[in-house]
């Protein structure tokens, strides 16, 4: 059985979960209504871990809203809105859907964590930047993989393997991270990541290189992107408990492009090679 290292005591009463069960559904359905509906949505990462690690066993629903790059590389931001549920059982298996990131922890283990993962990725189309515009338009992907965790203390390890599921970019990513949880007080908490994403040449071709029609017609130069270490950077989250039932959570992110992704002239003539995504939500815990 998992034991919250926050704390808390559990909050699921045999009742609330079907309705938390509902709720998730529901949160769930406008989340990916409202990013398919997107007509200007950014082709970024906007997985928020950090922020699914503080709740740990709390069950949770939220919402709030965020700024994330025009697309991944851009110097230009957009507002994307964040829905958030979890729900878990007993013995420490739960349910989390976070921003664009669906995961299922399905072993019952304190110190362990593994499980299915679904992440949607949205299109890179109608963009700010004039020269970017100009390029193909990039479909929006939805990415199946797994995760897995290690938790040792208040020190957590986090990697996962996802996979493009459709041809959007048809591409494969690892990602790396390692975490620290503090207790700052009763009623603030803290969680500390340091992150990094390897993509295969697909995906890095696909978001990266501008091929001889596109440098055409965007006066862009040719470039060919290959697989490699994406980017590298942190996350900090902080959580504070208004009281029993309400609370705030707000997530900080910045990663630094690496290797064929900064050098891309969508990225170095075009946009930054430092990326910050930022997002606020109001929580509700049973």
């Amino acid at each position: 059985m998992k034991h919250n290292q926050w704390g808390d005591e559990s909050l699921i009463a045999g009742s609330a979960r079907w309705r938390f069960i509902f709720t998730m559904l529901l949160g769930g359905a406008c989340l990916w209504g409202c990013l398919l509906v997107a007509n200007r949505a950014a082709a970024q990462d906007i997985d928020l871990f950090a922020s699914e690690v503080i709740f740990r066993n709390n069950p949770v629903i939220g919402m709030g809203a965020g700024l994330t790059p025009d697309y991944e590389g851009s110097a230009d931001f957009r507002l994307y809105p964040i829905f958030q549920a979890r729900f878990n059982w007993a013995d420490g298996r739960y349910i989390n859907l976070l921003g664009p990131v669906i995961r299922a922890d399905l072993v019952p283990s304190a110190t362990f964590g593994f499980g299915p993962m679904l992440r949607y990725r949205p299109e890179r189309g109608s963009v700010d930047d004039e020269k970017t515009r100009l390029l193909d338009k990039v479909d929006a992907a939805t990415e199946a993989g797994v995760f897995g965790t290690y938790a040792l203390g208040r020190f957590f390890l986090y990697a996962a393997l996802n996979r493009d599921t459709g041809d959007a970019h048809d591409g494969f990513l690892a990602d790396v991270s390692v975490g620290y949880r503090v207790k700052i007080e009763r009623h603030v908490r803290m969680v500390f990541l340091a992150i990094g994403t390897w993509a295969d040449d697909k995906y890095m071709d696909t978001y990266f290189s501008v091929d001889a029609d596109n440098a055409e017609k965007s006066d862009l130069a040719e470039f060919k992107a290959g697989s490699g270490i994406k980017d590298i950077g942190m996350v900090v989250a902080l959580k504070y408990n208004i009281n029993w039932h309400w609370g705030i959570t707000g997530t900080w992110k910045y990663t630094r492009l690496l290797g064929d992704a900064a050098d891309s002239p969508i990225v170095n003539q075009r946009g930054n090679r430092n990326q910050f995504i930022n997002g606020l939500v109001i929580n509700y815990n049973f």
